[in-house]
């Protein structure tokens, strides 16, 4: 049996079931108590105090890791047209360079904004599919171009709490 390794949290925090994590090198022990409201607020705000964030949002049941300004290729979205803006609510984790709050399952609303606006809705490359069965004499050949839709995120801020 192998020796469990040590995980390195510095903060733990239980501001709607998220937790605030570091990524510093030094092992520090989380604190053994939920802290109050007040506490989860200013540890919110350390993560505001960072230069720039990233986000996991969950788009259609898949994790998509987003900065600001970045472009996001997903499957056809039917309900949305160009130029809609669209409120992204599903978030697992946001962090920093130093700082992260990772949601079970996701985080509070009220700690971040996240917006994105539809740039395109394209068709995808050909994609070719070949069936076969052999000595029965079925070949089939398939192409299919698959619709996409592109989002630019234009908002990514966390509040101040």
């Amino acid at each position: 049996i192998a020796a469990s390794t040590p995980r390195l949290f510095s903060t733990t925090f239980s501001a709607s079931e998220a937790v605030l994590t570091s990524s510093t090198t030094s092992p520090v022990s989380a604190t053994p108590t939920p802290p109050s409201s007040s506490a989860s607020s200013s540890l919110v705000n350390l993560l505001r105090n960072q230069l720039r964030y990233y986000a996991v949002a969950e788009i259609k049941n898949r994790p998509y890791l987003i900065t600001k300004n970045d472009i996001i290729v997903l499957d056809r979205l039917k309900d949305v047209k160009l130029g809609d803006v669209i409120e992204l609510n599903q978030i697992k984790e946001l962090g920093s360079k130093d700082y992260t709050i990772k949601g079970q399952p996701y985080i509070s609303p009220e700690y971040y904004s996240i917006k994105a606006t539809v740039i395109e809705q394209p068709k995808g490359k050909i994609i070719e599919t070949f069936k076969k069965k052999r000595r029965k004499h079925f070949q089939r050949r398939y192409q299919i171009k698959p619709l996409h839709t592109l989002l630019r995120v234009c908002e990514l801020e966390v509040k101040a709490q």
